[in-house]
């Protein structure tokens, strides 16, 4: 009956009758059969998935290949040892889920995303014998041959969305992170360490941007986003409390004691970090999910997903206190300031200019809340003689006489000891880069700094005009605000913090900018399907 897939395609205009007799009862060729003499009503419920073998067999349950999978496992575990049996009888319902996932893609996706929230958790607590970017080498691998599998088994062709300006102006990045290959300012290439870091910093951007583009079909893609990442920042700020008022667990004290101390016992109290690397990556998380959660809930008319989202940034305000990251509270204050231009309510708008001067003024003019030691922290943000800020300035200034005669930096990769310390530049190899927006300048100079900022540069104002002029529905124009000023806040944040391409926010961040660029394909998508419901 899957032959019956064809006539989905059947233009009925060309047929020259409108009346036909179909061929579908028993007994012989003469016989028309035009009613029943009697009838008899069963009623039957029948309890699992709905797939008519005719209409839509793709949605059923492969049968044979679960009759083989547990005739496999019946087989080897009476002929087998216990592990080589579980592994082959694995096999059939290993591709039972891949075939599940050529028909449902997302599903692939929200594991990816999982991952890359928790993985450094896990890596803590149960060190993953492999570098982590392996990992993510291995599922984007998977999407992207799961995507060509659809492209060839089905009549999807979603390649058209991927084919926007960010696309292209990722493509721009990676081609000059390619040129850099060529950088031997040091006297040699080191194409395994450019290789390292050109995963995270061009070619993930990319991939994120190609499949999230390709998957998103429907504008109910963007909230269910939303709500997976809203689940898991209510999740990193619960571990925070834990931390703040249960305790450290054995493993987190030793890998404090062993390594993180000295930047999370500090004089103004401990700094909390969830699962996430440490502190700081913790803070930018929170606080990214601090504003574009806001900013979402502002314009959302669905009560429940207002609520969730005004809880969800009041999580992660909450998480962004307690991490004592100074730099985390640029995030919600520039994302505020972006704010300003992009909102077309003036009511939301002057809501957020009070929120911004009154927050800012309080902290740089007043002394209120200073029995706190949170908000003490906060207010040093503002303090222009603090010695952390002084002693950054002091590094960058010595960095600065080497970097001059590199402008195109030290080169991908070469870092922590990669050259020799004969090496004139060796110094700059091992110099630790306090900042994300640091980090660029070391390894691709003034001139790839140039292209990283002016980059970002074209995506905020593409992506504030496409907010602006190109979005009509609040529902799309809400959530992709909130993610647009959240970006903004990261690469301020970025200036003082290593917090842009670490996990999870570098995937974050490229998500943010995949829906931004999609919203006149998803604003599209919302109008349509709202239409047909009014008719």
């Amino acid at each position: 009956e899957i032959s019956m897939m064809g006539t989905k395609h059947m233009d009925m205009s060309m047929l020259p009758c409108k009346e036909l007799v179909v061929v579908d009862a028993t007994g012989g060729a003469e016989t028309l059969a035009y009613k029943a003499p009697a009838m008899e009503a069963i009623e039957i419920t029948f309890k699992g998935k709905k797939a008519h073998a005719g209409i839509e067999p793709e949605k059923g349950i492969n049968a044979i290949v679960v009759t083989v999978g547990l005739l496999l496992c019946i087989w080897t575990a009476t002929t087998m040892k216990a592990t080589v049996a579980t592994a082959i009888g694995l096999i059939p319902f290993l591709l039972s889920f891949i075939f599940i996932c050529i028909k449902r893609p997302t599903i692939l996706l929200c594991i990816t995303f999982i991952i890359n929230y928790i993985i450094m958790g896990i890596n803590r607590y149960y060190p993953i014998p492999i570098p982590i970017t392996n990992i993510f080498d291995l599922l984007f691998g998977i999407m992207l041959t799961l995507i060509i599998l659809k492209q060839v088994y089905t009549d999807d062709d979603n390649r058209k969305n991927a084919m926007n300006a960010y696309t292209f102006v990722l493509l721009g990045w990676l081609l000059y992170c390619i040129i850099n290959a060529g950088n031997g300012i040091t006297g040699e290439l080191y194409p395994e360490a450019w290789l390292r870091i050109l995963r995270p910093w061009a070619i993930y951007p990319l991939l994120t941007c190609f499949i999230l583009s390709i998957h998103c079909n429907r504008y109910s893609f963007l909230h269910y986003f939303l709500i997976l990442w809203g689940i898991f920042t209510l999740l990193a700020a619960a571990k925070g409390y834990w931390q703040k008022n249960k305790g450290f667990d054995s493993t987190e004290l030793a890998w404090l004691w062993a390594y993180g101390a000295r930047t999370h016992f500090i004089h103004s109290g401990i700094r909390y970090f969830s699962f996430f690397t440490d502190a700081a990556i913790f803070g930018s998380t929170m606080g990214l999910s601090c504003t574009t959660f806001f900013l979402s809930a502002l314009y959302s008319k669905n009560r429940y997903l207002k609520l969730f989202y005004f809880v969800v940034s009041m999580a992660g305000f909450y998480g962004l206190l307690i991490a004592g990251t100074r730099a985390a509270i640029a995030i919600p204050i520039a994302g505020l300031g972006v704010f300003l231009f992009l909102s077309k309510n003036w009511k939301i708008g002057m809501l957020s200019f009070l929120l911004l001067v009154g927050g800012v003024g309080m902290l740089k003019y007043t002394k209120i809340g200073e029995d706190n030691r949170l908000i003490r922290r906060m207010r040093t943000v503002f303090d222009s003689n603090d010695q952390s800020l002084l002693v950054r300035f002091e590094n960058q200034k010595a960095l600065k006489a080497y970097m001059s005669e590199m402008p195109f930096g030290i080169g991908m990769g070469v870092q922590n000891g990669v050259i020799s310390p004969q090496n004139k530049y060796y110094f700059v190899s091992i110099c630790p880069a306090d900042s994300s927006l640091v980090d660029v300048w070391i390894q691709m100079g003034v001139v790839g700094l140039s292209v990283f900022l002016g980059m970002h540069a074209v995506l905020f104002i593409l992506g504030a005009y496409i907010i602006l002029f190109r979005i009509s529905n609040p529902e799309i124009r809400g959530p992709l605000t909130g993610m647009l000023c959240g970006c903004a806040g990261m690469l301020v944040a970025s200036y003082a913090n290593m917090v842009y391409f670490q996990f999870p926010n570098g995937i974050l961040i490229y998500s943010c900018f995949t829906f931004i660029f999609l919203g006149p394909h998803l604003d599209r998508l919302y109008t349509k399907e709202h239409e047909q419901r009014t008719t």
